[in-house]
């Protein structure tokens, strides 16, 4: 049975369409959050869609349907013999013996069956003498000497190019998977329905004293309690695309949801990207901890680390250690997330009952010494940061998808982003680890 191919491209594209919606749910889902209205709207126009899709599909399927049934009832009948036209034989022309296959299907299977080929399970089967005549008899061939070559032009695919069909197989490969692995480290706070395009984050920059009385009856210690305010600058991350009408309704799959998809992932990574350039920038307080001879010394790095965590948690000495100080994660690039994991694998397999941390190559996240390790891919090579992750803050509110028709080039142009800021609220909460030069 021949498959009707208006009713492929239409299921096609139905999939692609629940694909889609499906993919939008899960994001939303992760990143813990309600549709956003041009999400909504989004929904809301594919659901018409399938339902426009559905329309169509089921008269195609009963048509479908009463078509295998007309096969299977030809099928079932004994195909007659061609009779030979009045007028006997034209000149020129020779006359086939009076077979006639009822269905392309049948051709095909007697034209494998009159070779040498295998069966289901590889047995080597010898062809088949009956397929062999049915053959013959249809198409009129004759038996040759071996290695006989018939005369006369052959006819190849090169001489019929435009009837080869061009197949559009699978799905299209996708690079990108709108992870944000720092964001989702440090957590994004909402930034809807904050006005202004600043806004400060109140912040204690003296806290009230308490003390030993001298003397009784003496005066108590005091200080005032003074809170400024953190200024937080919000940006716009976004990008945009004037699609045509024709990109939109002959492209299968479809074109429109598969730009929408890629706008979305490359929102996600340019977001975390950026954050984390940010991030990285602002930490000022570092440790020179490990000589390069040293950089794969499972010792030397546990050295490091406790330097590294006690000048985030006492702000280099001049603060009191406090729980709310205390490091709790490690961000590192991908070269030092590469090198760490490799050198905690290797001291696994040296000394056997050492714990020192656990790595993975398959995901972003590991520990160090009962630390969480997260790799950040936007963080420039070579670093590696310790401290407390709610020292920095990230707010996000996702606009969506925007668009709009553009009637006098027959095309649409849309656009997808959302408003972001970032920043510190203590940046001694952090300190990186370099390793020196040699």
């Amino acid at each position: 049975m021949f498959k009707n191919p208006v009713l492929v491209k239409l299921l096609e594209e139905r999939a692609k369409h629940v694909e889609y919606v499906g993919t939008l749910l899960t994001k939303v889902d992760e990143e813990g959050r309600d549709l956003v209205e041009a999400e909504t709207r989004t929904l809301e126009t594919t659901k018409q869609r399938i339902e426009q899709i559905d329309a169509q599909i089921k008269p195609l399927e009963e048509f479908e349907a009463t078509r295998a049934a007309h096969e299977e009832t030809v099928q079932a009948v004994t195909p007659t013999q061609r009779t030979q036209p009045a007028g006997g034989t034209r000149l020129g022309v020779k006359e086939r013996t009076g077979y006639t296959y009822p269905t392309p299907g049948h051709f095909i299977v007697d034209k494998i069956r009159s070779q040498q080929h295998w069966d289901t399970v590889g047995n080597e089967q010898a062809p088949d003498s009956d397929a062999v005549t049915r053959l013959r008899a249809a198409v009129g061939i004759q038996t040759r000497a071996e290695g006989d070559v018939a005369p006369g032009v052959h006819q190849t695919t090169e001489d019929t190019p435009g009837l080869l069909p061009v197949t559009i197989q699978g799905q299209v490969l996708e690079t990108l998977d709108g992870l944000r692995p720092f964001l989702q480290a440090i957590g994004i706070k909402p930034l809807a329905g904050i006005p202004g395009k600043k806004f400060h984050r109140p912040h204690i920059t003296q806290h009230t004293k308490v003390g030993k009385q001298t003397a009784e009856k003496a005066e108590l210690a005091s200080r005032d309690l003074k809170i400024e305010g953190l200024e937080f600058e919000k940006d716009t991350v976004g990008g945009w695309l004037n699609i045509s009408r024709q990109e939109i309704d002959w492209t299968s799959p479809s074109a429109w949801n598969i730009i929408l998809q890629d706008l979305q992932a490359e929102y996600a990574e340019e977001t975390d990207a950026i954050a984390a350039a940010a991030f990285e920038e602002g930490v000022t307080q570092s440790v020179t901890a490990i000589a390069a001879a040293e950089a794969d010394n499972v010792d030397a790095w546990v050295g490091a680390l406790y330097e590294a965590a006690v000048m985030a948690a006492t702000k280099d000495g001049t603060q009191r250690a406090r729980v709310r100080r205390l490091p709790d994660t490690i961000f590192t690039s991908v070269d030092m997330w590469g090198d760490i994991g490799a050198m905690l694998d290797i001291a696994a397999i040296n000394k056997p009952g050492m714990s020192a941390g656990d790595a993975d190559a398959q995901t972003f996240a590991g520990s160090i010494l009962r630390f969480p390790r997260i790799m950040v891919p936007g963080l420039p090579a070579g670093t590696v940061v310790v401290g407390r992750k709610a020292g920095f803050e990230y707010y996000e509110e996702r606009i969506g998808l925007l668009s709009a028709v553009v009637p006098k080039v027959f095309g649409v142009e849309i656009a997808y982003g959302g408003y972001t800021a970032a920043g510190f609220v203590d940046p001694s909460l952090f300190a990186k680890i370099t390793v020196a030069e040699a």
